[in-house]
């Protein structure tokens, strides 16, 4: 088999090979004679990189059916309606922030809290279980998800709407859920359109 031998001298073997156009060569000063010959060339392709169109990202995935029915709540905020409701049931205000807590997620500190709390803080003889063959504590709950802080919100509402935390509680809140109705419908009438 015979060597190929330098693109540049012709006399010795090809140790290297010209970055630009792949020409073998055998040394640093055939190199460097090789290289005048691409001065022109490489100007070139630096103003062809200029030109280079960057592809574009794909456009955005169409807005989901149930979201272009979304109503904009925020002019309930400013509704004198609701300002009058606001000074008529003080307790209406908290009452609402505390329902909206439930629903985002916690901290981290107050979910290990609250965990802490509903298992009981003392487990007994020990820190492993339960004892023979049953386990350690459930972890019904496990991770908090916005599924479950939504839950958690309606059962408030429930109990706020039976009035188990009290009847100024249960009327600011009945007359809260009227206004919204009257201003933006019922959920019935926004599923028969």
């Amino acid at each position: 088999m015979a060597e190929v031998l330098c693109g540049v001298c012709n006399n010795e073997p090809k140790k290297y090979k010209c970055p630009t156009c792949a020409l073998p060569y055998c040394s640093l000063s055939c190199y460097r004679t090789h290289k005048t010959t691409h001065t022109e060339p490489t100007t070139a392709p630096s103003s062809t990189n200029e030109t280079v169109v960057l592809p574009q990202p794909p456009p955005p995935a169409p807005i989901p059916r149930y979201l272009k029915k979304r109503i904009d709540f925020s002019t309930l905020a400013t509704s004198p309606r609701f300002q009058d409701l606001l000074k008529t049931y003080p307790t209406l205000l908290p009452t609402l922030q505390r329902v909206y807590a439930t629903t985002i997620e916690p901290d981290p500190e107050d979910e290990t809290r609250r965990q802490r709390m509903n298992r009981g803080g003392f487990r007994g003889r020990g820190s492993r279980g339960r004892g023979r063959g049953r386990g350690g504590f459930d972890e019904k709950e496990g991770r908090w998800t916005q599924k479950k802080g939504d839950a958690d919100g309606m059962r408030m509402l429930k109990g706020l709407r039976d009035g188990k935390s009290g009847d100024k509680e249960k009327d600011g809140m009945a007359a809260f859920v009227q206004l919204v109705e009257e201003m933006f419908g019922s959920g019935d009438k926004m599923e028969q359109d």
